[in-house]
């Protein structure tokens, strides 16, 4: 079987392999029991981190999904944002994340997952679609990080950026609109700062300006609305949630609980009773409040009433506070009834904690963490909860906390005589649910549409399912996960196949560039020799002909005739022509010095000597005849031609 083929046979083995395992749909009681336990101890092995985010806006489709194998379902308002969060948006669609002072908000189209959110790091990976980060808290600098298929992106120091990945295929687009950006990838690792971005592809990188659109400007149109001064004076900015409150509230200073924030409500309002719970791990049954603003009163510091209003106490001022899934504490139990509707049932009950409550979570949490949410400095007067009376207290029945999702209070049965709750014990929080089946989301789905009908009166009635025992919930949590890896597996094949297919077909395309490259160069080469050759060819034509010019210069200028000088030996010619010459005027000499000069006569009668040598003796100075013509015509015919000899005597031969 070839590699290929491989992913494909292990999921089809496995889907045959699901299929035959029975659908158990009844629970034993101990089994239930059993569960909820290992479950419990499952959940408490580690410490809960002291840090959550929340989604801030919500505009058009949204959806949000937990870990690997769970559904996805409609994004809510205040909805807490945790590790291995998957916020998807459809087109047109766009939603806001708030973690304290950072604000991650995310266009249509785009899939945004939140791979690592603790105290100490924040790890966003963006698989698809456009993001907007800004970061003002100068500490969140070194713990944010942010990954697509090509690069990763860290800021070293406060700005906003923007990040489109596979807008292009295999393409990552990182634009630093203000502060500076660390980009690695495709083997580079470059620094992009404020105005500039880089495009990152597999094995290309290359930089440019940055562009400005519609998103950035609702971006910033969201930064510039979102001013709270009077709230990042009182409780810093590293609170999630800060942000809304002088919106829809007040600040005022108490000298038992300090800073008091005041929303603006009804005169009976009272905490914990507009919203729902829902379960999320690690830390248990979660508050979810309706109100725009009910994130931090709801998971920060405490509920106090001040002449019969509810007013908020946050407590001292921290950077960065413990975050909490609910501060309340819990009434009721099993052995608790109440009377709904002429029926007593088993209930549960919560109320608000107040400064002077201590607060006991059903997680795990350090002793530090822990005094950090009990102490309370401005809380003079160490007073205690009188025995049996809970203010704030809402009760529901038991059964609200069974599985079917989360748990909306609005919806949720009234007791008949709440005067008589007084009377309920504390106890601790309900168990985790018993029903943990994939499908839990959409009955969360289905419990906020019946909420969001509530204004016409017409309820959906409840889709009731069968239960799924904890042993098959975790086998088909492994199936999924197998099923995960599988195509995990199958996507990263066929990522190395096509970048095998990439890397061949640009050897092809470098061989074939060097193979035009040659050729190109032997053309040159070719054309060069011939051009040289031309050239030469030229250069001796142009030579013989300067060679003939030259000699048929030669041919046409005449003959000179000189005196031979007197140690030359004068040519034998063939004819010997008497020449009529004036007779020399006899010069007169002193008798001491006779005249050695010999007759004309006798000079051309005398046998010629041979002269000596010229390198010899120098021959004396040539005397001149006046007598004699310049210059003596040369008498040529066909056959004759002039030439001089070595020693410059002019001769004609035939």
């Amino acid at each position: 079987m070839t590699p290929r083929f491989a992913p494909t046979a292990a999921l089809l083995v496995l889907a045959a392999f699901s299929t035959s395992v029975p659908a158990q749909t009844v629970l034993q009681t101990d089994a239930l029991e059993q569960g909820q336990a290992q479950f419990q101890d499952e959940t408490q092995l580690a410490e809960a981190p002291g840090r959550a985010g929340r989604i801030s806006l919500v505009q058009g489709k949204v959806d949000i999904g937990g870990d690997i194998g769970a559904e996805s379902a409609p994004a809510q308002l205040n909805w807490p944002i945790t590790s291995r969060n998957l916020i998807s948006t459809a087109r047109g669609a766009r939603t806001e994340l708030r973690i304290g002072s950072t604000a991650i908000r995310l266009d249509g189209d785009s899939s945004l997952e939140v791979t690592e959110l603790d105290d100490d790091s924040l790890r966003l990976r963006l698989h698809y679609g456009s993001v907007s980060v800004r970061v003002l808290n100068v500490d969140v600098v070194p713990e944010f990080e942010l990954r697509t298929a090509q690069a990763t992106v860290r800021l070293t120091q406060p700005g906003r950026l923007r990040v489109d990945a596979e807008r292009e295929r295999d393409t990552s687009l990182v634009s630093v609109l203000d502060g500076e950006a660390q980009v690695d990838g495709a083997g580079a690792s470059l620094t992009v700062r404020g105005g500039r971005a880089a495009q990152v592809r597999d094995e290309d990188v290359r930089t440019l300006q940055a562009q400005r659109d519609n998103f950035d400007d609702w971006s910033l149109t969201r930064d510039q609305a979102l001013v709270a001064a009077q709230s990042a004076r009182h409780i810093g900015t590293e609170m999630t949630g800060y942000e809304e409150l002088d919106r829809y509230g007040s600040w005022s200073t108490s000298s038992d609980y300090g800073s008091l924030w005041t929303p603006q409500v009804a005169a009976d309002w009272t905490p914990y009773r507009d919203g729902s719970w829902t379960f999320i791990a690690p830390w248990g049954w979660t508050w979810v409040d309706n109100a725009p603003w009910g994130y931090a009163p709801f998971h920060y510091g405490r509920w106090v009433q001040v002449r019969n209003r509810w007013a908020w106490a946050p407590g001292r001022l921290e950077r960065r506070p413990v975050w909490s899934p609910a501060l309340v504490g819990w009434v009721g139990g099993s052995n608790w009834n109440v009377g709904f509707q002429s029926h007593n049932l088993a209930a549960h009950g919560w109320y608000p904690l107040s400064p002077y409550d201590r607060y006991v979570p059903g997680y795990r949490l350090s002793s530090e963490r822990l005094r950090r949410l009990n102490d309370w400095r401005h809380a003079t007067r160490r007073e205690q909860q009188q025995p049996g009376r809970y203010n704030g207290l809402t009760v529901v029945p038991r059964e609200q906390f069974g599985g079917r999702g989360p748990v909306i209070v609005p919806r949720a049965p009234r007791p008949n005589r709440p005067e008589q709750l007084v009377s309920g014990t504390p106890g601790s929080a309900p168990p985790p649910p018993l029903v943990a089946r994939p499908g839990w989301n959409r009955d969360r789905r289905d419990l906020l549409e019946r909420a969001n009908v509530g204004q016409t009166g017409v309820e959906r009635p409840g889709l009731e399912r069968p239960a799924l025992d904890r042993m098959q919930f975790e086998q088909q949590a492994r199936e999924r996960g197998e099923q995960e890896r599988l195509t995990r597996e199958r996507n990263n094949g066929e990522r190395l196949a096509r970048e095998r297919m990439a890397g061949q077909e640009r050897a092809l395309r470098e061989q074939g560039e060097r193979e035009r490259m040659g050729r190109e160069f032997e053309n040159r080469n070719q054309m060069d020799r011939m051009r040289f050759q031309v050239e030469r060819n030229d250069r001796e034509r142009m030579g013989r002909e300067r060679m003939r010019e030259q000699a048929e210069r030669i041919q046409r200028q005449p003959v000179m005739s000189t005196n031979a000088p007197a140690f030359t030996r004068p040519e034998s010619r063939p004819e010997s022509r008497p020449e009529s010459r004036p007779e020399p005027r006899p010069q007169q000499r002193p008798e001491s010095q006779p005249d050695r000069r010999p007759e004309p006569a006798a000079m051309l009668n005398a046998p010629q000597r041979p002269a000596a040598p010229p390198q010899m003796v120098a021959p004396p100075a040539p005397r001149p005849q006046p007598s004699a013509p310049a210059f003596t015509p040369a008498q040529r015919n066909n056959d004759q031609r002039a030439n001089t000899d070595a020693r410059g005597v002019s001769r004609v031969e035939r």
